[in-house]
């Protein structure tokens, strides 16, 4: 607008000075000109201006922004589930397997003669008949829980020991697929089937055959 208002007063000096009109025509011409020139100019310099506003208005916006947080991850938790240990099985006279080689193995181990050939015959039934009376049990001659529980008294073996009652473990042990030389020498390679068993059934993985370990071998059907 103000350059309007100087072109106006640069016409009225020129018609007042009573020049020629060819004069006043040229004089005409440069003063619309060195408007135009004197308004592009402003132009142009008022351009990077509000360019810097709108940046600075940008950087402001952004640096506003609140940077994102970090948000730690629940950390998972794995619960190992105890296996669920059986009762102890009844076994009795016409039966057959690892558990009649251990009650064999088991019998020998508190002094009854009795053969070690897996088959609960006649005079496997005499022997525990007897074991049951000497330890105050009902004398029926089946291998119920308490008879089970007398039988393993004692019996707690570990790396180093030898005897019956190492037989009667690795007897139950090759049950569960370890091929383990029934030698009666608990010596490494027993221990490690048993700390393998013991690991996979959810018991104390010690390499120690105690009472939960004992019912576990005899009762879990593999």
């Amino acid at each position: 607008m103000k350059y309007c208002w100087l072109l106006l007063i640069l016409l009225l000096l020129v018609a007042c000075t009573g020049v020629s009109a060819e004069a006043q025509a040229t004089t005409m011409a440069m003063a619309v000109e060195l408007t135009l020139q004197a308004a592009h100019r402003e132009t142009l310099t008022a351009q990077p201006t509000e360019a810097l506003v709108v940046t600075t208005e940008a950087a402001e916006t952004a640096s506003s922004t609140p940077e994102p947080t970090a948000t730690n991850l629940p950390t998972a938790t794995y619960t190992v589930t105890p296996y669920p240990i059986p009762d102890w099985p009844l076994l009795r006279h016409g039966d057959s397997g690892p558990e009649v080689f251990a009650i064999q193995h088991l019998l020998r181990f508190h002094g009854y003669d009795v053969t070690v050939d897996g088959q609960f015959g006649p005079q496997t039934r005499v022997r525990v008949i007897a074991f049951q009376n000497a330890k105050n049990l009902g004398a029926d001659g089946i291998v119920g829980p308490q008879t089970w529980q007398a039988l393993i008294q004692g019996a707690s073996s570990d790396q180093g020991d030898t005897g019956q009652a190492v037989r009667a473990l690795q007897r139950l042990l090759n049950k569960f697929g370890y091929n383990l030389n029934v030698d009666a020498a608990f010596g490494p390679a027993t221990r490690s089937a048993l700390v393998s068993f013991q690991s996979s059934y959810g018991l104390t993985a010690d390499g120690v055959a105690g009472p939960d370990t004992w019912k576990a071998l005899v009762a879990i059907v593999p």
